[in-house]
């Protein structure tokens, strides 16, 4: 895509962000509303946002992943809570998009014309290695049955269409794409996870015991979407380090505005060397931040050792900064910072829980060294 239409794509939705999600971004912390969520929802299908990523040829806009990035970075800075709704529904798109299987063609569909399930945001599920989190689709007297507890997801009690990949034993390293029935799913809902950022989307587990898979829920060819897991996780880092920078720019802004308004020593303190130190330390890494979440998506790579961005570095790389940011944010501030109507406290619960997204950051960085050996 030109730059141009990427820019076009901004400001649409940055519009939408200020208009239909800033008023009552702090209202929904305190007191989230499934209405609140549902309102905007409806809303953004307007602008086509639920069905962005998603095949042209099934009534979807058909725009890359970076413009679902950019889309999350434009909320994110009014509210994460929100744009963590928008990512969780494209990661669970990933998989629609490349297969033309006559499945992938009815969800797609489905959520373009905002029929049924599709008509609410959708949910992802990651099975982890083993351990806690892993999901295990296996044969079970001639029946298809997944086992295993999930991490806390998002989106759920949301009632759209559900992609879970599960490990399968039917191969070395099999990995299953599923997309089950969302009114069956509901059974396999545990108590809701009740986290200190993101309050607006609902968190719980999953416990799946010998939950019964038809063949037709299955994506693809069985056993054989290790590389769709792969594709699709690394799209939801991208996602997730897109919302973090978008949390941090709002907090920028309001550190750099403060100081221009807030007197000491008979000067406005952004006239103050430490207090410039600290914007300018800020900026860096919102700077490097966005660049680094942008050139994840791009193909282009370089023959240079370790210059190809791992996602999940990428995602523990922002993640990290932007905790740094809003800590200067709210030092800036003072006391005022910790002060709900001011909402930094707010960005860095949110931040917080983005930072345990996908798994924790020293956990990326465990793997990261780990897949090399």
């Amino acid at each position: 895509m030109q730059v141009k239409e990427l820019n076009d794509i901004i400001n649409e939705c940055r519009r939408f962000a200020k208009n239909e999600i800033r008023d009552q971004a702090l209202e929904a912390d305190l007191n989230p509303s499934p209405e609140t969520v549902n309102t905007i929802w409806s809303k953004s299908a307007k602008l086509d946002i639920p069905s962005l990523l998603l095949p042209e040829i099934y009534g979807g806009a058909g725009y890359p992943a970076l413009c679902g990035a950019l889309v999350l970075d434009a909320f994110s800075s009014e509210c994460a809570g929100i744009a963590s709704v928008f990512a969780h529904h494209f990661a669970a798109c990933m998989p629609l998009i490349d297969s033309l299987s006559d499945s992938c063609e009815t969800y797609s569909t489905r959520i373009a014309r905002m029929e049924g399930h599709g008509a609410s945001p959708a949910a992802v599920i990651f099975s982890e290695e083993e351990g806690d989190g892993e999901l295990v689709l296996m044969e079970k007297e001639n029946t298809l049955m997944l086992t295993g507890i999930t991490q806390p997801v998002g989106n759920t009690c949301r009632g759209g269409f559900w992609c879970i990949f599960a490990n399968d034993p039917i191969q070395k390293n099999g990995v299953t794409c599923i997309f089950p029935d969302p009114d069956k799913i509901k059974n396999a809902f545990g108590k809701e996870t009740r986290l200190p950022g993101l309050k607006i989307n609902p968190f719980r587990q999953l416990h799946f015991q010998d939950f019964p898979i038809n063949a037709a829920e299955i994506i693809g060819e069985r056993g054989k979407s290790a590389d769709l897991l792969k594709t699709t996780r690394a799209a939801f880092f991208g996602f997730v380090s897109a919302m973090a920078m978008g949390c941090t720019r709002s907090a920028y802004q309001k550190a750099f505005a403060y100081a221009e308004q807030r007197y000491q020593f008979g000067n406005t303190i952004i006239h103050h060397q430490e207090i410039q130190r600290m914007l300018g330390a800020m900026l860096m890494k919102l700077q490097m931040g966005t660049a680094g979440y942008t050139r994840l998506f791009s193909e282009e790579r370089l023959h240079l050792p370790c210059s190809v961005p791992d996602p999940k570095l990428v995602k523990s790389c922002c993640t990290d900064m932007a905790l740094e940011i809003i800590l200067d944010a709210v030092q800036i501030h003072g006391g005022y910072g910790y002060m709900h109507e001011y909402g930094l406290e707010k960005i860095m619960r949110d931040v917080k829980v983005l930072q345990l997204l996908g798994g924790s950051n020293p956990y990326h960085h465990v793997r990261a060294i780990a897949e090399q050996l």
